[in-house]
């Protein structure tokens, strides 16, 4: 009596993986604007200003590239075949 028993079941594979894009572009401008800014604002004499300003400008257009193209492939790193 074989009932409500399943056969082995079939592996669902794995998930499509997409990233939010104002996420991942607040990821990228923390990841370089905090340890430059840090380093700019641990310097001392008038450098720390144009250094800490700097890293801020970088990181944001950094994030906003990141932020952009990630957008722009619908959320997707990776397009190709997954493995």
């Amino acid at each position: 009596m074989n009932g409500n028993r399943r056969g082995p079941s079939e592996p669902t594979g794995r998930p499509d993986l997409t990233f939010n894009p104002l996420a991942a572009g607040i990821g990228v401008f923390t990841a370089v604007a905090a340890p430059v800014a840090a380093v700019g604002l641990s310097l001392s004499g008038h450098l720390h200003t144009p250094v800490a300003a700097g890293g801020v400008v970088v990181g944001l257009l950094s994030g906003l590239a990141a932020g952009l193209w990630l957008d722009r492939r619908d959320g997707r790193v990776w397009n190709g075949p997954q493995l």
